[in-house]
């Protein structure tokens, strides 16, 4: 058994299991579409839709918080107002002109120890293909699940009426979900079709779930993505929903953890009637 501090273990613990794992991450704008030049404020959530609260927002946990727009990238860290008592943590971007925006903000690793029984749960319900294997192959079924794991989130805003198609392009995120076309294209039939990027390539076999936002009617919904890692979601409701994904893999040689898990988000509005 690795030494490590016994009490920020147990912080780390409690606060990765807390609402079933807590593990839903997102980026919640103010508003998803603007109808002309705004500064869009943005909170950064932890939980479930029915359970959300605020993410302990601090300059210390976020390797990069940036601003992607159709002609390049801002960094938006200096507006990072961090989560107090009294205020639930936020950040907001410059003035922006008409066309479509990406928020993007990766985290820094954590660690979480979880006994053999919730872990492998875990592994199972979020269809972390490659650990479930390397502990089953490996005899490691009943041991304690050590992961470092890191929040990759995306959001898309809209100001004005000219939609850019730049938000069907990867940010480069380690674990990044895609959309094929803009969605605010979606059409009749609210199909949209997303990839999911691990490390730049076409992830295989990752689940990844759709759950709406803010009250919206969007139905729950979870799929797998296929050989070139590509999954479709329906949408036929107006309103923001959350796409959710998480992949991990085994670690060798590392002193900390077994395993490296990835948990990635993109919120955005569908279907809106105002464009």
């Amino acid at each position: 058994m690795r030494i490590r501090n016994a009490l920020v273990l147990c912080s780390l613990l409690l606060g990765f299991q807390a609402s079933g794992f807590a593990h839903d991450f997102w980026l919640e704008p103010g508003q998803y579409i603007f109808k002309e030049s705004a500064s869009v404020p943005v909170q950064f959530k932890i939980g479930h839709k029915d359970s959300a609260d605020n993410w302990n927002l601090r300059w210390d946990k976020i390797v990069a918080l940036r601003l992607y727009t159709p002609s390049g990238v801002a960094d938006m860290a200096a507006s990072i107002v961090p989560k107090t008592n009294l205020l639930p943590g936020f950040a907001k971007s410059e003035k922006l002109a008409t066309g479509t925006y990406i928020i993007g903000l990766e985290s820094y690793h954590s660690l979480s120890e979880l006994e053999s029984a919730k872990f492998n749960d875990y592994v199972k319900e979020e269809g972390l293909k490659e650990i479930l294997e390397y502990r089953e192959a490996n005899g490691l079924m009943q041991h304690p699940g050590i992961e470092l794991y890191s929040r990759k989130a995306k959001t898309i805003v809209q100001v004005g009426d000219e939609l850019s198609e730049s938000v069907t392009k990867p940010i480069g995120h380690t674990l990044e979900i895609v959309p094929q076309q803009h969605p605010l294209k979606l059409g009749n039939k609210g199909a949209l079709a997303v990839k999911v990027l691990f490390k730049g390539k076409p992830l295989q076999h990752a689940l990844i779930e759709a759950a709406p936002l803010a009250k919206a009617k969007h139905k729950e919904q979870s799929t797998r993505t296929d050989n070139q890692g590509i999954a479709t979601f329906n949408f036929s409701q107006s309103g923001p929903v959350m796409l959710n994904v998480i992949w991990g893999v085994p670690l060798t040689n590392n002193g900390q953890a077994d395993f490296e898990t990835y948990f990635s988000s993109l919120t955005f509005e569908v279907n809106n009637s105002d464009l």
